[in-house]
């Protein structure tokens, strides 16, 4: 990953990706790796031919997972091929700084955000491995918010959590059918979620500008 510093402003010029592969047989980890660098070139070909789309804005990397999409064409009926391209998503999320989101994955690999939806509720795709990944990847994003408001106290971070991920206020512990895939907390974790929950916005509209 290469990047320019120019009055304090981060911004990335290529892409850098390695997944782990150690653990994994000859032939898996060259289909890894051959996705991964496919994936690396598409992106790198479109920051190098639009040198003036910052991607680490909102804008910007919504724009590249589209041309990924475009040129990339995902077998979303293999489980194990969308579950590489998540490991790619989010190393490309947290090079350009950019929370992971399940709707800007949606996008990247060309499913529905209706579909996801089923997936993550269990109600579609559950013996094919499809429904599990996508509890998931939500819940990676969920954590991705979680720790940036504890590390800095995100207003925006704290409105996601309560507008996505069933947040409210003066609960504790969010109770869900998906509950048996969560974590179980400290003490000191709970207490911290429940001052999160006290803090988060009843609306967009209570967000500062």
């Amino acid at each position: 990953m290469g990047y320019s510093k120019e009055k304090e402003k981060y911004q990335v010029t290529e892409i850098d990706i390695t997944l782990d592969t150690d653990d994994k047989e000859e032939q898996e980890r060259e289909y890894i790796n051959n996705i991964t660098s496919r994936i690396m070139k598409i992106a790198n070909d479109y920051i190098h031919r639009h040198p003036n789309i910052d991607i680490c804005t909102s804008q910007g990397i919504t724009e590249l997972f589209k041309d990924i999409k475009r040129k990339y064409k995902t077998n979303i009926d293999n489980i194990k091929e969308l579950n590489i391209l998540w490991d790619i998503y989010t190393c490309i999320c947290c090079t350009c700084r950019i929370k992971p989101t399940l709707m800007r994955f949606c996008i990247m690999v060309g499913i529905d955000a209706t579909t996801m939806t089923t997936w993550v509720n269990g109600e579609y795709r559950v013996a094919s491995g499809h429904s599990k990944s996508a509890q998931k990847w939500k819940s990676e994003c969920e954590s991705t918010l979680y720790d940036e408001v504890i590390q800095t106290g995100n207003i925006g971070c704290m409105f996601a959590l309560k507008a996505n991920y069933g947040y409210r206020d003066n609960i504790q512990i969010i109770q869900s059918d998906g509950r048996d895939q969560l974590p179980e907390y400290s003490r000191e974790e709970i207490a911290a979620r429940a001052k999160i929950v006290d803090m988060l916005p009843e609306s967009p509209e209570d967000l500062p500008e």
